[in-house]
């Protein structure tokens, strides 16, 4: 019997190590690093970014502390996108991507190839990260490797970048509903701990009554008197017994509210 030859044999060289804590990410992560497109690409991609030695977990973690290698790594990189099979749509889809990936700046070359691979390869930006780590490393871990994460958005705009930012949760088809109360408790700490998001600080407490005091307090600035709001208040609701002293502390805490 003859044996068949194995002709993607040279792929074991580039096999990435996934350890990943969450099976369902280990299956996705594994569903792209074992693509033969994907290791194939690898090469080409360490060369790109100065890799000719891949680096352990500890130095990857060192480099890219919170997702920005600055400096540390590299000046300068230029991006081959003959690679892509899909370029022209990235052309026509993506012209500023494209415009952004020729510039020759170490982190924002990187940053942006790794989305362009997420569209190459049709996956959700949250796996830039892990692409990322996959380019330096043999071995990705699911540390940053987040279907599902309570974020602060902080887009290019004059509303944003007057300090306005708000907070979403991502999701994604793995997403479960456990996933997003973890997160969720994560953005309501975020709100009460992270100063840009300090701007706004609500009454989360429901002030019992909130309804007839808001229509007492504009009452009350149409020109009535507290007693006569009390008086039209009790010729529609008999079963309540308002005075004019109910009216005025109310308008009093309305307008506090107002001034927080």
């Amino acid at each position: 019997m003859k044996i068949k030859k194995n002709d993607k044999a040279y792929l074991q060289d580039l096999k990435i190590d996934i350890r990943a804590s969450k099976d369902i990410n280990y299956q996705e992560l594994a569903l792209l690093f074992d693509k033969p497109a994907f290791l194939n690409m690898l090469p080409k991609l360490r060369e790109t970014y100065s890799v000719p030695n891949l680096i352990s977990l500890e130095e990857y973690r060192e480099y890219f502390t919170d997702g920005d290698p600055g400096s540390s790594w590299a000046n300068e990189a230029k991006a081959d996108l003959s690679k892509y099979s899909k370029l022209n749509d990235l052309k026509k889809n993506f012209s500023a991507l494209l415009d952004s990936i020729n510039t020759t700046e170490f982190p924002v070359v990187l940053e942006d190839e790794c989305y362009l691979l997420c569209y190459e390869f049709n996956r959700p930006p949250h796996f830039y990260r892990a692409i990322r780590q996959a380019i330096f490393c043999e071995t990705v871990t699911d540390d940053d490797f987040r279907p599902t994460e309570a974020v602060i958005i902080e887009a290019n705009s004059l509303w944003f970048d007057t300090c306005l930012p708000p907070v979403a949760i991502f999701v994604s088809p793995t997403t479960t509903y456990d996933d997003i109360k973890e997160e969720f408790r994560k953005a309501k700490e975020m709100m009460k701990t992270d100063k840009r998001l300090s701007y706004y600080q609500p009454r989360t407490d429901l002030t019992p009554n909130i309804r007839k005091y808001r229509h007492w307090y504009w009452e009350r600035i149409k020109g009535k008197t507290h007693q006569q709001i009390a008086d039209e208040w009790l010729e529609k609701h008999e079963t309540e017994n308002t005075t004019y002293l109910d009216v005025l502390k109310a308008v009093k805490t309305y307008e506090k509210l107002l001034a927080s």
